[in-house]
Formats: structure tokens, sequence, C-alpha cells
């Protein structure tokens, strides 16, 4: 077999694997035999095994292919995987869904459906993602609900990040990078021996700076992004079968300013902008914003762990027997402050009343092993036991104040009916004489609202992998898990009475509840293997994900929500052929949620409700070719996925509904009566896509890994194209907030010592220059008004030099 290099080759498979694969020339003294895919390990089953052998759904990116790369956050790495968007443009609301369902933007207080686990520390929050993403070994993407190992909130599936370990080698890297987006990034690694064969530590650091391409013209000031990371690993070698590591990171990230621009105006709107700022456009993709008030958002993450693995050998009727011990500990605040009228109006101020935060302990006890197979039937069974317990304490809170530009903002068309010819103080200004704002010497009007929580949770966990005969194997997994939890949920108001309490819908209220969760997750896979290059499979299983508090609130409409629960059904095969150059996979699924949780926004606040019933269905295929023509790697990658409301009656409506417009069954003494004049309206969304899921995605690479002469210098190529189809980027799927379908073109050119301790690549990103956003959202106080968060459409260049040691 020859080794070979990860350069440009991501195989997402459905199935069993995929893996950060590729391809070199035949560089070495013997040219005759042919290539072949090397091999790739994961822990997707909480033990290391062959990519290839895992009956998951999962892709795996490794630290090779992330180098060449030039990966700047975990968004780019996924993309090449068919059915996952991860974003995290918008700093504090990432978007993250797996096969259509996930959390989006905005969801405050509704817990991640994807699971997150760094270093086998599982954390309760996405934001988490970017935070510990450097200093990589690997990244795993495990599609579909995954209940049984990694429990509760992994109903769409788990993004499992693996960082380089202590070794005694001294190995070590630093990589230098720069854009031509104003970017300065700066990553190194060393590990160190601290007593030789016995201790060892590796320190890690990542800093990176850069301007976020939007020009605050209101404030003349460019936006901006900061962060900086450090991790240091000390592992405590006991003795030849047990270890000891100790792992320690903290993350700060400083966000100045938003991304958000302004979509559409009314022609009101716009010449009242123009009076406080004469640049206000309505292009979002032209990289400038205008917004009178400081906004920014801030991180803070620290996280402590400790793993202790013992390997036992052969134990009584046990072939083999080890046992892992993890206990962890992470605590986060992120305060934030948006300007709420997104506009040079100053109007509406809003972002935390206190800084967000959550605070975890975790402990995880687990042993696997092998033992023989019961009651003589088949042969061994592989297995894994153990329990999970965690406890976390998290704030979530919003403050809106509403000062001193309310004129401004009611001459701009604002709490008015855009289908009548009235506006408020219409003619009390003299055109074009911009009025001015009303001194509030601090007693604005402020309304504010904060959910305080502790939840606790336990489970228990087992999976037996059984080899029924040569061919065919049966895993069978089962997980109990108790969840239970109180919090305080709070709003209020202070300075001057106002239009607060009428335009949010806001009440004072104080409210102390508590709830409780069971759920019982199975798992039942089969696998038939009739060649050593063919594997078939089917799977079934369940997922569930927690109930929860409502997080800022200003009305107590809706202040729980159920658990949300899933049953996945998947079946697939892996193959290889050409002597092992060319892997093909595939898989069909079908997946149906009960009670889904959805982020809703009624014109008035954000709050999280149970939508009924939804399902996502598709097949999503992948192939890795390392053809005769050497040097050269072709992969890619595809994805169909259907996901849809089976029933949702009492949708929130898009801006400009009628009010009272809904089904029968979503008015209550609360809401009013239908066709109320004040009442909410509500749409029927049964049927309809699920917002974030693109029906197709797909990736096409290649890569080229050119020896130069007999120099020890090879010349590296590559050239990726990523598609993603159209799909809806709010949940009320307003039209005008409908993303179009993307074809994003790659390349890279480059230098790479054949030995791997050096390289220089020039990677060009986006060289279409296509056009995305990250949310659309109306603004009902402006009745026609739209604000995007985009992201940059111009295509960047980014200059990366790296040196290491292994």
């Amino acid at each position: 077999m020859i080794k070979i290099n990860r350069l440009g080759a991501v195989v997402s498979a459905t199935i069993f694997s995929s893996g950060v694969l590729a391809a070199t020339g035949s560089n070495t003294a013997d040219q005759s035999k042919s290539r072949i895919i090397e091999e790739v390990f994961v822990t997707a089953q909480k033990k290391t095994e062959s990519l290839q052998d895992v009956p998951v759904s999962v892709s795996s990116f490794d630290r090779d292919f992330i180098s060449d790369l030039a990966s700047l956050d975990v968004g780019e790495l996924v993309q090449y995987t068919p059915n996952v968007k991860f974003n995290n443009a918008l700093g504090h609301s990432a978007v993250l869904t797996i096969r259509g369902f996930g959390t989006p933007p905005l969801g405050r207080g509704l817990e991640p459906s994807v699971g997150l686990s760094i270093d086998d520390v599982f954390y309760g929050r996405s934001t988490y993602i970017n935070d510990a993403n450097f200093d990589l070994e690997r990244l795993e993407v495990l599609r579909g609900p995954q209940g049984t190992l990694f429990g509760k909130n992994t109903i769409a599936g788990v993004f499992n990040f693996t960082t380089r370990d202590p070794d005694f080698s001294g190995s070590h890297y630093v990589s230098v990078g720069t854009a031509d987006i104003a970017e300065a990034l700066f990553e190194g690694a060393s590990s160190l021996t601290l007593v030789e064969d016995v201790l060892a530590a590796r320190i890690s650091l990542r800093v990176r700076q850069r301007d976020s391409h939007v020009f605050n013209t209101a404030r003349g000031e460019q936006n901006d992004i900061e962060d900086g990371s450090a991790r240091i690993k000390i592992k405590w070698f006991i003795n030849d079968s047990s270890d000891l590591l100790f792992n320690a990171w903290a993350s700060r990230h400083r966000e100045l300013g938003l991304i958000t621009q302004l979509k559409q105006a009314s022609e009101k709107s716009l010449a009242e902008f123009r009076k406080k700022d004469p640049d206000v456009e309505t292009n979002e993709f032209n990289g400038t914003t205008s917004m009178n008030t400081h906004t920014f958002s801030d991180r803070d993450t620290v996280s402590a762990s400790a793993k202790y693995s013992k390997d036992f050998g052969a134990v009584s009727f046990f072939e083999s027997l080890n046992t892992n011990v993890i206990v962890g500990w992470s605590e986060m605040t992120a305060p934030y402050a948006i300007d709420g009228d997104f506009s040079p109006i100053d109007f509406i101020d809003f972002g935390t009343e206190k800084p967000n935060y959550y605070e975890q302990y975790m402990v995880e006890w687990r042993t696997g092993g092998v033992f023989p197979s019961l009651f003589g039937i088949g042969q061994d069974i592989d297995f894994i036991a153990g329990v999970f317990a965690s406890t976390s304490e998290y704030g979530t809170s919003i403050s809106q104040t509403n000062g001193a530009g309310f004129a401004s903002y009611a001459a701009a068309g604002g709490f008015y009916d855009p289908a009548s010819d009235f506006s408020f103080l219409e003619g009390v200004y003299i055109e074009g004489i911009a009025i001015p704002d009303i001194e509030d010497d601090g007693q604005a009007e402020t309304l504010f609202a904060f959910t305080d929580a502790e939840s606790s949770s336990v489970a228990y966990f087992m999976q037996f992998d059984w080899t029924l005969t040569d061919t065919v194997s049966a895993i069978i997994g089962l997980r109990y898990g108790e969840d239970s939890r109180t919090g305080r949920i709070v709003s209020g108001r202070r300075g001057l009475p106002g239009a607060g309490p009428v335009t949010t819908g806001q009440e004072n209220f104080d409210v102390v509840m508590d709830a409780e969760d069971n759920d019982f997750t199975p798992k039942f896979t089969l696998t038939w293997q009739p060649t050593d290059e063919l594997t078939l499979f089917a799977t079934t299983t369940e997922g569930f994900k927690s109930g929860g508090f409502a997080a800022g609130v200003f009305s107590d409409d809706n202040l729980t929500f159920r658990p949300e629960t899933a049953q996945a059904y998947e079946a697939g095969f892996k193959s290889k052929w050409l002597g092992g150059s060319f892997m093909l996979n595939g898989a069909v699924f079908h997946t149906e949620y009960q009670d889904l949780q959805v982020r809703n926004f009624d014109g008035r606040s954000i709050f999280v409700t149970n939508a009924a019933d939804a399902k996502t269905s598709g097949f999503e295929f992948d192939f890795f070719w390392l053809p005769p023509l050497e040097y050269l790697t072709i992969g890619g990658s595809a994805g169909i996925v259907n996901a849809e409301y089976i029933e949702y009656l009492c949708a929130p409506a898009v801006a400009g509904s009628d009010a009272g417009s809904g089904d029968d069954s979503c008015f209550n003494e609360r809401t009013g009566p239908k066709g109320g004049a004040n009442s909410p309206a509500f749409q029927d969304l049964s049927g309809e896509s699920l917002a974030y899921a693109p029906k197709v995605s797909g990736s096409l690479y290649s890569s080229l890994n050119i020896p130069l002469f007999n120099s020890g210098i090879n010349l590296l190529l590559g050239a990726d194209a990523v598609y993603q189809g159209e799909h809806f980027i709010d949940t009320d799927n307003d039209p005008v907030a409908t993303q179009q379908a993307t074809t994003k073109i790659n390349a890279r050119i480059g230098l790479k010592a054949d030995d791997g301790s050096w390289s220089v690549i020039l990677n060009g990103k986006n060289l279409t220059g296509e056009e995305e956003s990250v949310l659309i959202l109306d603004q009902p106080s402006l009745p026609g008004n739209y604000v995007s968060a985009a992201l940059p459409s111009a295509p960047s260049f980014h200059l990366d030099f790296r040196y290491q040691s292994d």
C-alpha cells in the first residue's frame, strides 16, 4: 500500500464512513504498485475503528486536509459533506443543521439538535465549536440520531472533535496566514517531554484578527473580529496499560459590529434614514451597513477535563476489557448588543440585560471489551456500557431600550399600516429636514427579560456488536435517561412609560417552574458483508431532545416547550472497486420527528414552541477515486433531502399578513378572536419545507501532487466545486427570505516538502462570487423592510505558510 497525501480529498460518506482521503503520485522507489485508498480510523462509536467498518453515517476530516485547505472555521470543512450546514457568522447565534434539522439562528433557550463532543467531553452549546477548532487531529461529523452512545440532544447528529495529544517526539508546528480581506492568522503547537516515557505535555495557541467585510457608514467604523485560544494537555503514561490525560483550554472572542445589512426598505424609511446617513442603501452584498448604536458580540470560554484510561487485557471470560473515566467542567459568558432598528436612527437598542452564561459539570464512566458468544450463537461480542451524568446552570437575557429617536422612527414609516395613507407624524416635519432626537437623560423606556435555569441529567447506556456469522453481524444499543430542570423567568420594564408594551406585547411577570423528562432510545443495526468489497446495512434508531424553558421573552404565552423525539431508518451500502482505488458509498434515510421544537418570530418577539410533526427523507452518496493517472485524486459527494412539516397549523405568518388570520385552532382567550384587529396572524405550513434545508447539495473536488524533478518538493494544485440548492433562511418561509442556489468554486496552488515538513499554499475561495446570506428577517414595526446577514460575496485569497516537525 502506498501512503497517500490528503490534499483536497474529503469523502463525505453516507453509510459507514467517509474520510479525508487523498492520493499522491507514485514518487516512491517502487512505482509498479497500484494506488489504494489508505485506511482511516475514527472514534464514532467511542472506540477506535476503521472508518469503513463503522455502520454509522460519518464524515472524517484529518489535520493534513485541514492544513492544506487553510480552513478558517468548521463551516468550510463541512461544506464537503452532503446535507450538513454550519455557519457561525452571526457570532452569538450559529446555524447548524443536518439533513434539514438542527438549530436555527436566534434560537434562544433552544438546546442544540446536533451534539458536540470535544476530546470525549460533551458540551451543551454549539457556540463552543469554533472555540476549540485548532490543533486538530480529526473532526468527525455523524449524521442522523446518535442517542445511544452520545445521549440526549443528538437528535440530528454529532460533531466529534479530537485534538492532538502530547507525545515524546517533540512534534511541533507553526502556521502563519494572511488574506486580502485584512486578515492575519497565527497557529502553533509543540509537544514537550517532561519526564522521559512518563510525562508529556502539548501547548497550542491560535490568534486570528480580521475585518468582518462590513463597514458601518453611520459610525464611520470598520467592523472586525478578534479571536484568541490556547490549550494545554498533559499526559501521564502511568504504565503500559493505563494513562491519565489532563486537558485545559480557554478562548476569547471579540466581534465589533454586525454583518447585518439592509436588504429592502420602503421609500419613507430610506428618505428618513438618509437624513441621518446619506450613504444608506439596500444592497446587502456591498459590504456596508448603517447603524448608529455601538454593537458587539463577545464570548469568553474556559474548560478543563481529565480522562483516565485502563486496558485490563484478558480478564476471566472477557477476551479483552478496558475502562475510561472522563470528568469535565466548562464555563462560557456571552454578552452582546445589537442596534435593534438596524438603522442610523437612535431608537431601539437591543442586547443582553446581563451577560448570557452557561456552566456545566459532567462525568462519564464506560467500559468495553470482547467476550464469547451467548448460548453458543454466533461468534464474539464487542460491547460498550456505562453511565453519563451532568449538571448545568445557564442564563439568557434580553434588553430593549426605546429611546430618543421615536419621532424619526415614526416618520420613517414605523407603526403604520402600509395599505393606508396614514402615518404617525405625517406632515409634522419639513421635507428633507431631519427630526432631532429627543434627549432622554437616561430615562428612556427599557424592557427586559431573563431566564435563569439549572438542569441535571443521568443516563445509562450499552451497545453490543454481535458477530453472528462470518458475513452477518448485528448491533443492539440501549440508553435510558432522566432529565430534570428548574428555572425562573422574569419580564419587566423601567424608565419612562412608552410604546414598548404595545409594540412587543410585553407583560410584567416573575415565574418559577420545574419539569422532568425520561427517555429510552434503542438502536438496532444489521450488517451483511457478502464479499470483502461490498457491505450492506440497515439501521433503525430513536432520538430524544429534552424540553426547555423560554429564554428572554416579554410575554408569558409560551414559557415552556415539550421534548422532541425521532424515529429514524437508514439503509445503504459501501463498496470498493478497481483493486481498492475506487470507493463508492450510498444510503437512503427516513426520519420522523414528533413535537418538533421550532424557533418562531411573531412580529413581536422570538420564542420556541412545538410545531407538531415533521419528517426528512433522502439519499446521500459519495465516491473517491485514485485514477491510473499519477498524482491525481478525484472525489465527490451529493445529497438529496426532503425535510418538511407533516403538520404545523399555527406557524407565525409572514410579514404583511392580515391580523387574526389562520386556522381556527390557533386562537384562544390569550390570542384574541380569529379576525380580531389585534390578534396575531398564523399560517399553515403543513407539507411545506423546513428552513435551512436545501433539497440538493454536493461537491466535486480534485487535486494534483506533482514531484518537481528530484528536488524533494511537490507542486500542489487543486480545485473544488461546492453546490447548495435553494432554501429558506427564516422559519416563517417568507419568500423574501429565500437563499438562491449557489455553486462556489475554490482553487489552490502551492509548494510542499515531500516529507511534509513545510508548505506554502495560496487558496482562492468563492472564485465565482456567489451571494449567500445566513439569515433574512422582516422588521414588523417598519412594514416592508428586511435586513440580511450576508456573507462576503467577493472572491478572497489566502496565503498560508506552515512548518512542522513530527
